[in-house]
C-alpha cells in the first residue's frame, strides 16, 4: 500500500490512489463484503491522509513497512512488537503511531503491497508459454519476490488464526490470487483448469513452503535445485488429467 518509487521518493502507481483514500477507511466488515477481490487493498488506514504526506513522511512509512516485513520473518505476527518494528525502522514509538494506529494496520499495509506485486508476478506467466525452462525462470523470479514479501504470507496465516476479520478479508483476496495463479499455470499447458482455485492453492503452498525450507536448510539444500524441482512439480500439476 505504501509502495515508494526509490528513484524519486514518489508514491508508485497503482498504489498511490489506494493510499490517497486510506483516511476514509471502511470498517473491515464492510470492506470485505463490498469488494471481496480488493478487500485487502482497501482495509488498512494511516492517521494522516496520503495527500498531506511529504517525502520525509513517505520515507518513514517505507522504513516502517520494510522493518515490519523483516520482523515478521524472524518473529511471526504474534512475536512482533511495535517496539521491535520502531527499533529496526530507526523511528520512535511516537513516529510509528503518527502513521499507524496498530500493528494490525501495518500488517494490512504490507499485505496490500504484497498482493499487488504478487498479482503482477502472476501476470508474467503469460510470457512463459509452454516452455518448461521459462517456467523455471519464473519460479526463480518468484523466489526473489518471496525474499521481499514471503514473511507476510506466514505472518498473515498466524494473524488469521487470531483475528477473524483479518481472516475473512485476507481469505477473499488470497483465493482470488489462487484462482489467478491456477488459471495462469493451466495456460502453460494449453488447456484451462476445471478447478483453478485448488491448483492455485497447491502452487502457492509449494512455492512458499519450498522457499521457506530453502532458507531454513540453506546449508543442505541448494536454492537452484529447489527452484528446478518446484518448476517441475508445477509443470506436472498443470498437466494432470482432470485438473
Amino acid at each position: 500500500m505504501f509502495l515508494i518509487d526509490n528513484q524519486n521518493g514518489a508514491l508508485a502507481a497503482p498504489l498511490d490512489s489506494i493510499v490517497m483514500s486510506m483516511h476514509t477507511k471502511l470498517p473491515m466488515s464492510e470492506a470485505h463484503t463490498s469488494n471481496g477481490d480488493a478487500a485487502f487493498l482497501t482495509s488498512a488506514s494511516i492517521r494522516q491522509p496520503a495527500n498531506a504526506l511529504g517525502p520525509r513522511a513517505q520515507r518513514t512509512i517505507t522504513r516502517i513497512t520494510e522493518a515490519t516485513r523483516d520482523v515478521f520473518l524472524t518473529r511471526g505476527y504474534s512475536g512482533t512488537t511495535i517496539d521491535e518494528i520502531a527499533r529496526l525502522a530507526d523511528v520512535s514509538r511516537a513516529s510509528f503511531y503518527t502513521y499507524f494506529p496498530s500493528k494490525r494496520e501495518v500488517l494490512l499495509a504490507v499485505g496490500a503491497q504484497s498482493a499487488s506485486e504478487c498479482s503482477s508476478m502472476i501476470d508474467r506467466l503469460d510470457e512463459v508459454g509452454t516452455s518448461r525452462n521459462e517456467l523455471t525462470q519464473w519460479v526463480n523470479d518468484f523466489f526473489d519476490f518471496l525474499d521481499v514479501h514471503g514473511s507476510f504470507s506466514f505472518a498473515w496465516t498466524q494473524a488469521a488464526h487470531e483475528d477473524e476479520e483479518i481472516r475473512l478479508a485476507g481469505m477473499k483476496r488470497h483465493l482470488g490470487l489462487c484462482k489467478h495463479l491456477g488459471a495462469a499455470l493451466s495456460a502453460t499447458s494449453g488447456k484451462p483448469s476445471r478447478d483453478p482455485v485448488t491448483l492455485g492453492v497447491i502452487a502457492f503452498s509449494t512455492l512458499e513452503r519450498g522457499w521457506n525450507y530453502s532458507q531454513l536448510y540453506a546449508d543442505t539444500i541448494e536454492r537452484q535445485v529447489m527452484i528446478r524441482s518446484i518448476a517441475n512439480t508445477l509443470w506436472g500439476a498443470a498437466r494432470q488429467p482432470g485438473k
